[in-house]
Formats: structure tokens, C-alpha cells, sequence
């Protein structure tokens, strides 16, 4: 059993629909402290070792970075603070009309003695809002190759192509090859 740590509804409903059926995932709030850091991986290392410490138990965190081109990779890890102070369609207030954005997920397991970390990318372009709000800046995205905006080619079509897909499918890779699934 590995306990994946978030306190946000919606990411684990997104996670739950993603992962395999095989995959034997629980899930528990825990208030971390967020590093201050430009490297996901950094991050991610330092909540893995923060909710093992207080769980004990093998665990998955993830997080994510959203960044734009305009403005030289900000926001980075640091978009979490401009959806809490501008809304979920802070890259679009932020960032130029028509600006690319690298949107990167990056998750991480942890067992006491094993560490996986792993990165999913999904790249796109940042549009006037379009679609139903699914999730977070789904309708200021429009994935490369697509003429629809995240919200508006819906979670089946989302969830087969999001960063959160790919970081996860990654994930599942590797923990197979080690053996923990």
C-alpha cells in the first residue's frame, strides 16, 4: 500500500482516474512545509522525506511547475502562490496572450530506503479562458496539437495526454521495474 499525501480534492480525484486498478494507492492530508525552490526535484525530495518522517510508510507526493516562456520559466514551482492570490487563471493575467507554457509534474515515492522521482511534461499555450473549469488553469491551456483548451476537451481526452498522465505513467514504470508493484 503506498499513501499518496495531498490535501487537495481535486489532484487525487484527477490521480484516481489515471492510475492503474493494480496499483494499491491510499491517500492522506498532511500540512508539509513547502521549500522555497526553483528545482521540483529539490522539492519533491524534501516532502518525501518530510511525510515519511511522519507516516512511516511508503508514500508518493507530487507537485507542479508552470513555466512561461515570457517570463523566462516564472513562475516555476511558485504557481501554487499566484492561483492563492490571482485565481486559477493566474498564467493567463501574468503571462503575454499566445504564450508558450512548459507544465511540468513532477511525483515522488519513498519507502525509507527507495527513492523514485519522476517528471511528466506537457507542453501548450496560454489562451483567454475557454471551457467549463475542470481543474485548475485547464481552460488557459491549450495543449501543443490541439485547437481546444484542457477544459474544453474534457477530462477523458485531458487525462490521456496531462502532465499528471505522463508523471504518472512514469511513476508506475518504475516502480514496476524495481519491483514494489
Amino acid at each position: 500500500m503506498i499513501t499518496f499525501i495531498t490535501g487537495n480534492p481535486k489532484k487525487l480525484a484527477e490521480l484516481e482516474k489515471i492510475l492503474p486498478q493494480t496499483l494499491d494507492i491510499t491517500h492522506q492530508k498532511l500540512d508539509l512545509d513547502e521549500i522555497q525552490s526553483l528545482d521540483l526535484h529539490e522539492i519533491i525530495t524534501h516532502k518525501l522525506r518530510q511525510a515519511y518522517d511522519a507516516i512511516k510508510q511508503p508514500i508518493m507526493v507530487e507537485d507542479i511547475s508552470a513555466e512561461l516562456e515570457s517570463l523566462n520559466g516564472l513562475p516555476g514551482p511558485f504557481i501554487k502562490f499566484f492561483h492563492q492570490k490571482l485565481g486559477e487563471t493566474a498564467l493567463y493575467q501574468i503571462g503575454a496572450d499566445n504564450d508558450h507554457v512548459t507544465i511540468t509534474c513532477t511525483m515522488g515515492y519513498y519507502d525509507g530506503t527507495r527513492e523514485i522521482i519522476v517528471d511528466g511534461v506537457m507542453e501548450g499555450t496560454i489562451v483567454a479562458p475557454r471551457g467549463e473549469a475542470l481543474f485548475g488553469f485547464d481552460p488557459i491551456i491549450q495543449p501543443d496539437g490541439y485547437t481546444q483548451t484542457l477544459a474544453e476537451l474534457g477530462p477523458d481526452i485531458k487525462n490521456q495526454i496531462s502532465h499528471r498522465r505522463k508523471a504518472t505513467d512514469a511513476m508506475v514504470v518504475a516502480l514496476k521495474e524495481r519491483g514494489i508493484c
